[in-house]
């Protein structure tokens, strides 16, 4: 009895009111979208969705989303009933994601720790950092295209994925680096959390498990490690096997959600910069705007930052995914879609996170100056500022570009 009342007395009055307050307004907002036909992905994934449920399509293997939304309308013959439960799942999957980063900010932030404003001012902010705009929005106005962003609105199957892929990243460092009494139990919530990932949009794991392999190789070989500490790899292990099955239905069976894709083949090609540049006409340009706050951090705080441990996880995330976006393109119908770019925003996302919870820290302990933090700080509200603009922009001007 008295552990129920511990988890009752866990989520707070105020959690309860930011979690319906957060709630409403992207429910609103995605409403506002479907009604007045916004053009985003969130309609052609009902749309997919509906198409399974009659039969007309074969789901992709990473089916999780679609199903859910097939599921919830009772796998109804009625197109518009789609709509209500993307509305639900993208509105839960934002909330939830805004109380994983609060939790992740008071658990590694010291100051969140022990002021609980300061990790829900990080959690709120962080629900809209964005890129700054590059040459794209200077010759044809576009905020979002050729840009490596850590927030997407119009992406339901990311949307989706982020809060998974969040607890994913966090628990796999916890695994791998902090002290773990019950490594059966961890482990465990790591295979489920790679299960997860996997059903739902497998982008992050192409990050997650290089990034994975090559820190468990440093720590085990070059430095002291507990007894048993081998085992903590062997869950990505799953990831990989779901990973090469996924590969096999998708390019090798053609599964993908679309009538014609028995008839189209496609795969993989080692295609330098090739796909980034048919969106962007400068990528350094779009390099340096996309991470004009990590640049400025690491440049300002003479690279002491990159001694973080979770920010060198972190960045190791962002380089392979960066890699991969920069090296890899699709052939056949898929090639203009860009699903490369899918684990960028992921890794933007936790790069500009684990900086954040380390300016914090900084600045706290006070070895950062006050020109430093101006700097870096301010450097940090641009983003915030122009993601703001950003969400906004989408349906006061019809086009999430």
């Amino acid at each position: 009895m008295n552990s129920i009342v511990k988890k009752i007395a866990f989520v707070s009055k105020r959690d309860l009111v930011w979690a319906a307050g957060l709630f409403l307004i992207f429910a609103a907002y995605y409403s506002f979208i479907l009604i007045n036909r916004i053009p985003t992905d969130l309609q052609p994934h009902a749309k997919m969705a509906y198409s399974f449920s009659q039969g007309e399509v074969k789901l992709l293997p990473n089916f999780l989303y679609f199903f859910l939304l097939s599921l919830f309308t009772g796998f109804s013959t009625q197109y518009s009933l789609y709509y209500f439960p993307t509305v639900i799942l993208i509105s839960l999957a934002i909330t939830a994601k805004f109380f994983i980063t609060k939790f992740y900010a008071a658990k590694f932030c010291s100051i969140c720790n022990q002021n609980k404003v300061y990790a829900y001012l990080i959690a709120t902010v962080m629900l809209f950092v964005f890129a700054l705009p590059g040459l794209n929005y200077f010759t044809s106005h576009q905020f979002y295209m050729g840009q490596l962003v850590p927030n997407v609105w119009h992406s339901s199957t990311t949307i989706f994925l982020m809060p998974f892929a969040e607890v994913l990243f966090f628990e796999s460092y916890i695994l791998l680096f902090l002290e773990e009494k019950k490594i059966k139990r961890k482990i465990f919530q790591i295979v489920l959390l790679i299960i997860l990932n996997a059903l739902i949009k497998p982008s992050f794991l192409f990050t997650l498990l290089p990034t994975v392999a090559l820190f468990f190789f440093i720590q085990y070989f070059f430095f002291k490690r507990e007894k048993g500490y081998w085992v903590k790899p062997l869950p990505y292990i799953i990831g990989f096997v779901f990973i090469v099955i996924e590969y096999y239905f998708i390019y090798k069976l053609n599964y993908s959600g679309v009538s014609y894709s028995d008839k189209t083949n496609s795969g993989i090609d080692f295609e330098p910069f090739a796909i980034w540049l048919s969106y962007s006409p400068d990528l350094i340009v779009a390099f340096i705007t996309s991470c004009f706050f990590p640049l400025v951090y690491i440049i300002f705080s003479k690279g002491l930052v990159l001694k973080n441990k979770l920010v060198q996880f972190s960045l190791s995330n962002y380089l392979i995914g960066l890699s991969l976006w920069i090296l890899l393109a699709e052939q056949g119908f898929r090639r203009s879609d860009g699903n490369f770019i899918w684990q960028m925003v992921v890794t933007s996302y936790l790069l500009f996170f684990t900086l954040l919870m380390n300016f914090f820290n900084e600045a706290k302990l006070g070895t950062l100056t006050k020109m430093q933090q101006w700097i870096i700080g301010g450097s940090f509200f641009l983003h915030f500022a122009w993601g703001v603009y950003y969400w906004l922009k989408i349906i006061i001007f019809s086009n999430y570009a």
